[in-house]
Order: structure tokens, then sequence, then C-alpha cells
């Protein structure tokens, strides 16, 4: 199946696609991937799928967000900035970046 170049530039434009710079040199052959591509495709549509599981997808489930709430052995505020190697008071110090 051909496709033209203008919907190549498009297609290539909008995946952000270098096509061979300012000149558009490489669109043919762009073009000539993307209708193998879809060509591939129109084969893959004539198998027969009847009886075939679809596969698992995880947008099927619906778990949902869970609760926030500590676990056990979740450290608090405390306990972390005793880990640190130097802080001041409540808060973390980190050297200078500048």
């Amino acid at each position: 199946m051909p496709i033209d170049l203008k919907t190549v530039e498009k297609i290539a434009a909008l995946a952000k696609l270098d096509h061979g710079g300012p000149d558009q040199a490489g669109l043919p052959r762009l073009a000539e991937e993307l209708a193998g591509l879809i060509d591939y495709l129109d084969i893959l549509k004539e198998l027969d799928t009847t009886g075939v599981e679809p596969l698992y997808s995880p947008l099927l489930e619906a778990a949902g967000p869970r609760p926030d709430r500590p676990g056990p052995g979740a450290a608090g505020p405390d306990e972390l900035l005793d880990l640190a190697p130097d802080r001041v008071g409540r808060f973390y110090t980190v050297p200078k970046i500048i």
C-alpha cells in the first residue's frame, strides 16, 4: 500500500523521527517502511482468532490506590534524622553547590 510523502512527513514530525534533514531525502525510504508495516498488519488481520483468549491486561483490574498507612518497621522523622551524616536541628545539612 503506497503512502504519499506528505502523510509520511506528518507522521515523522509527530513521532519526532529524523527523516534525512531539510532536503527530506529519507522520506521515500520511510514511506516504503511504513507501507511494509501496514501490509504486515493486513496479513495479521486475516488470522483466525476464534477461541483464543485475550492476554492479561492490567487495565481490566479494579485495584485502585491503596490506603496510605505506615506499616510495621516504618521509620519516624527522628529515626531518619539520626541516619543523616550531618544535621542542624530538624533539618539535613548538605554541602553548598555553587
